[in-house]
């Protein structure tokens, strides 16, 4: 049975690795992108989630649902922490692309280092650590920014990006179990860090893997 997606995008940085990790993990998957970049501009501005905001992620999530989608991929980690009040709007499985990373982090080792690049994603990955913490999980997080990269890559500077996410990452190693790179944007750094002593975690093969398996676990029940 082929299957059929929504991914649900913030910013238009996100596009490409998640394309990728389809094509490569999941050729036959068919792929809708629904975008609304007003959704990041609007945080940054507000410097938090407002009800505005979340209303605007509710009605591309009625839009992903209208079009006979089997499950709906939030790329915007922004949202992250309103993932069970989002699952609410839909009856078909939702995914926050970054969740499942970090669950997975959170159990295999005792110090974490997250490299962001957008500033308000701060607030959006602390609180689900805390999340993570909630469940009964022990450990230590460090969370940097790679300031500038953001820009870079939006302004075109592909290079400029991927270099300064590469240093964050490299000098969190020093001192971290892990290193994970915590939005999707971020999967094109991964051949700088092949050399890396400790793992990295990208949220794109996760996530994916995560959804496929709900939607997987939906069937049954269907016919």
């Amino acid at each position: 049975m082929k299957r059929k997606i929504a991914v649900i995008d913030a910013t238009r940085v996100s596009l490409a690795p998640v394309d990728n990790t389809v094509a490569a993990l999941y050729p036959e998957l068919e792929v809708i992108h629904l975008m609304d970049e007003g959704m990041s501009m609007l945080a940054k501005e507000e410097g938090r989630i407002s009800g505005a905001n979340l209303s605007r992620m509710v009605s591309l999530i009625n839009r992903a649902e209208s079009l006979g989608v089997d499950g709906i991929l939030l790329s915007c980690t922004i949202f992250s922490p309103y993932i069970d009040l989002l699952r609410s709007f839909a009856d078909i499985p939702i995914v926050a692309a970054d969740v499942a990373m970090f669950e997975k982090a959170a159990t295999d080792y005792g110090k974490i280092g997250v490299v962001i690049t957008f500033q308000p994603t701060v607030k959006s990955v602390s609180a689900v650590l805390e999340k993570c913490r909630d469940k009964g999980l022990e450990f230590n997080a460090e969370i940097r920014v790679a300031e500038g990269a953001f820009s870079a890559l939006a302004g075109g500077n592909e290079d400029e990006h991927n270099r300064l996410v590469s240093e964050c990452a490299r000098s969190l190693s020093e001192t971290c179990d892990a290193v994970i790179l915590a939005q999707m944007s971020h999967m094109r750094v991964m051949p700088l860090l092949s050399d890396l002593k400790v793992p990295v975690l990208t949220s794109p093969p996760v996530s994916l893997r995560v959804l496929m398996d709900k939607i997987e676990e939906r069937e049954p029940s269907q016919n």
